[in-house]
């Protein structure tokens, strides 16, 4: 949700909400500000019916209860990280303003700056923002630094305290969006690189291609050789992926067993040229037990590709993909079928 109003209608929105967490009792948190927030300002629709509803119904509305709001009808992987990186900001910011306040002459003007940017907090909605936010933060922290010796030896968080909180932040945003398992990037990150792809093929005027690929028998393997052999496939393999795909191309996890190649610029035949290359590497693979050495025989996957057309959803191109690959898996497995043999 971005919040763009002006200044005025913001502050009142926010004296709105802090009625309603002082009414119910409620901790002065991220969470319940951003749910209150977004309730009185009216844009985000089906959390307002929800707490309509709830008004309606008498229900209580406790602490609890707008935690389950904001998971439900706010909340995100994103926006989840943001609000713990928000609070650790504000908890700076107060630090800072409260040294700068003590002092004179021209460091008020960098306090009042960052008091601005305190106020900037209620309106961040993105990675971004929040990163112009902290580069701010260092520029004003230096320049307050450079200011005064009174202040330098009284600040309690310093530039590098904020570069630090700079590199966590790219670190999280990072973490949100990549499978702990096999480290490539989940079905998070996944989105946001298809969308960046589905804007840059609209500019371009370019195709590109995605293949769904998923592991043969996975489940014989979990049942025969345990979950822990089962995981540390599913890691080999992310690591073939990795070295047979070109620079540009991206391989996610897509869930379980499943896999999601994306491939810039490539069409139906460059795409399944590309998948065969992976499917003979996997097949011709010796797959040996590491403590052991014994045999875990074949493994094999099956593919589905499919071309994206200008302007679809991606849940159509997603869904020509899973086809092929449903129909690679009827026809034998350790196949590569396009959406043209659909």
């Amino acid at each position: 949700m971005n919040y763009s109003e002006e200044r005025t209608k913001a502050g009142e929105y926010l004296r709105l909400a802090l009625n309603y967490i002082s009414k119910y009792n409620l901790p002065a948190n991220p969470v319940n500000y951003t749910v209150w927030y977004e309730y009185v300002s009216g844009k985000n629709i089906k959390l307002k019916k929800a707490i309509d509803h709830s008004f309606e119904n008498l229900k209580s509305l406790n602490n609890n209860n707008v935690e389950g709001l904001y998971q439900k009808y706010v909340a995100d992987g994103d926006r989840i990280v943001i609000s713990k990186l928000l609070t650790k900001i504000s908890l700076m910011l107060k630090d800072i303003t409260g040294h700068v306040s003590e002092t004179e002459g021209d460091l008020s003007g960098h306090g009042k700056n960052l008091e601005d940017l305190a106020d900037q907090i209620g309106e961040v909605s993105d990675y971004k923002d929040i990163k112009n936010i902290v580069d701010q933060m260092i520029s004003e922290t230096k320049a307050l630094v450079h200011s005064g010796k009174r202040l330098q030896t009284r600040m309690k968080v310093s530039s590098e305290d904020l570069k630090q909180l700079h590199q966590e932040l790219e670190k999280s945003q990072q973490e949100a969006q990549t499978d702990t398992l096999t480290k490539l990037i989940n079905r998070r990150g996944l989105e946001k690189k298809l969308e960046l792809e589905r804007i840059r093929a609209k500019q371009n005027d370019s195709a590109f291609s995605i293949i769904m690929l998923d592991i043969d028998h996975f489940k014989r393997v979990n049942d025969t050789f345990g979950h822990l052999v089962g995981d540390s496939l599913l890691k080999s393999i992310a690591l073939i992926l990795k070295k047979h795909l070109r620079r540009n191309d991206v391989a996610a996890r897509y869930g379980g067993e499943e896999f999601l190649i994306l491939l810039p610029e490539t069409n139906i035949e460059g795409a399944k040229a590309a998948g065969e290359k992976i499917r003979k590497a996997l097949s011709t693979k010796e797959w040996k037990l590491k403590e052991t050495g014994e045999s875990m025989g074949r493994i094999t996957v099956s593919m589905g590709i499919a071309l994206y057309e200008l302007n679809e959803p991606e849940k159509m191109l997603i869904k020509r993909a899973d086809d092929a690959l449903y129909l690679a898996k009827t026809n034998g497995r350790d196949l590569v079928i396009t959406q043209e043999e659909l």
